[in-house]
């Protein structure tokens, strides 16, 4: 078959971009799919973060999408799958992405893509459309972050890496925060419990791009500040929590779990202790590491008791188990899953210290041996702070409640590599904050969205690159 050139573009995209094409061509044999005979690779932006994502397509002016099989050039430049997703390699470097068309045999281009070590650096970003703190921040399969919640808000509003602005994503129609979010197979949000005015919630709501919100449940309990693990078969486990808002107010021990195939939430067993303000993990083998908290809210009536106690839950069985003792008592610390299995835990109120109860603590747990093992401190005491994993293995904690900055809120964010027990310091010269969010995006970016400096919600947003 004769095929008559035409050229085309096609726009190579990073993080929530797209890949475009441009121009049409000649029929290479399928009725009303034209192709071009000429591929061009255009970069949306300069470069991405080591061990960062991309996601690439292509498409004709007409919107049909063209057949194209990717491949990276060098053969330690990352790789890229059937789908387009690019894995950027470990290594900073100058790396070429290679586009072949399935239709036009010949049809070949390349595009340099630039991958480069963190900066260590701040920057500005567009604020939220709405004041938040005590909500949650998901990334979605196309790139973008949803906001959903907090003290201030019942919107939903979703963050655009490409276009760094946030637009609106509908209405949860009531106030929902000290909730948690959790993915669903396939890309849905489930958002779980939390608090409106003085009512502790058990009602539940699944976000899905598209289509918006429906919702699901009932919980089998009301939980507020309680934690949420999405296991290996798709299904969500919840554990703790407080029933009720208030002093005095004992947390739960009980556990539940919702089925995406049902809509619907069946309890599961209990804890051996009742914990709120603890965290649930998810291990290589599948089970969940439960790990502190705290009992109550008591503050007159009742003793508070903080809890260096862990355990895990077995999803096969349906069981909570003891496991090793943290050096410190804690709740509103972090726990983090490192590349190598490991589980990163930082920070947190704890009763463990003579001057102060916030804990400048990091420990490493090892599922191999159950235990926790000192990991070193960080430069800053830290508690309801955020860590996220970066794509070359440190671990960003930032900002939180804090002492010694004269300020209740801390401004510092620091990198912490596990491998050397080390931190490097920064400072935003935008804010303090805590119960903020920060989220990776698929560049290896992170989004820092919303908290409190000590009063109301705020709107202030930055992107750690």
């Amino acid at each position: 078959m004769t095929h008559t050139s035409r050229s085309a573009l096609l726009f190579l995209g990073l993080g929530l971009a797209s890949f475009w094409a441009c121009g049409g061509g000649s029929s290479s044999g399928t009725v009303g799919s034209p192709a071009p005979s000429a591929l061009k690779l255009l970069p949306a932006t300069g470069d991405i973060k080591v061990g960062g994502i991309l996601q690439v397509w292509a498409e004709d002016v007409q919107g049909h999408t063209i057949p194209a099989t990717f491949s990276v050039v060098e053969p330690q430049g990352g790789t890229v799958d059937a789908s387009g997703r690019y894995q950027a390699p470990t290594t900073a470097g100058t790396y070429h992405l290679r586009a072949t068309s399935s239709q036009v045999p010949g049809a070949v281009a390349e595009v340099p893509v630039k991958v480069s070590a963190y900066l260590a650096a701040l920057s500005q970003a567009a604020s939220t459309q709405f004041s938040r703190s005590d909500h949650s921040a998901t990334l979605l399969p196309d790139g973008s972050v949803l906001l959903a919640g907090g003290m201030e808000s019942s919107q939903l509003e979703r963050y655009l890496p490409a276009a760094g602005t946030f637009v609106s994503a509908g209405d949860l129609g009531t106030r929902r925060w000290a909730h948690q979010a959790s993915v669903l197979p396939g890309g849905g949000v489930l958002l779980t419990g939390g608090v409106y005015g003085v009512s502790v919630l058990a009602t539940a709501q699944v976000y899905e791009a598209g289509t918006g919100l429906r919702t699901v449940g009932p919980l089998t309990a009301t939980r507020m500040l309680h934690a949420a693990a999405e296991l290996a078969d798709g299904r969500i486990l919840l554990t703790g929590g407080l029933p009720a808002t208030g002093s005095d107010v004992y947390a739960t021990s009980t556990s539940e779990l919702f089925n995406p195939a049902t809509g619907g939430f069946t309890a599961s067993a209990s804890m051996a202790s009742p914990r709120t303000g603890h965290t649930a993990t998810r291990l290589p083998d599948g089970r969940i590491l439960i790990a502190g908290g705290r009992n109550s809210t008591c503050w007159y009536g009742c003793p508070e008791l903080i809890w260096a106690s862990a355990e895990l839950y077995d999803s096969a069985t349906g069981t909570f188990t003891p496991t090793g003792r943290m050096a410190q008592a804690r709740y509103g610390h972090t726990a983090t899953p490192l590349p190598d299995g490991r589980i990163l835990i930082t920070g947190g109120t704890t009763p463990d210290l003579p001057n102060t109860d916030v804990s400048s603590s990091v420990e490493i747990y090892d599922p191999a041996t159950g235990a926790f093992t000192a990991a070193g401190t960080m430069l800053r005491p830290r508690s309801h702070h955020t860590a996220t994993l970066l794509t070359d293995g440190r671990v960003l904690l930032a900002h939180g409640r804090t002492q010694g900055e004269g300020s209740l809120a801390s401004a510092t964010l620091e990198v912490f590599d596990p491998l050397l027990a080390k931190s490097m310091l920064l400072t935003s010269n935008l804010t303090t904050r805590y119960r903020h969010t920060a989220t990776r995006l698929l560049s290896g970016d992170v989004l820092l969205a919303g908290g409190t400096e000590g009063g109301g919600g705020i709107k202030l947003t930055e992107v750690f690159r």
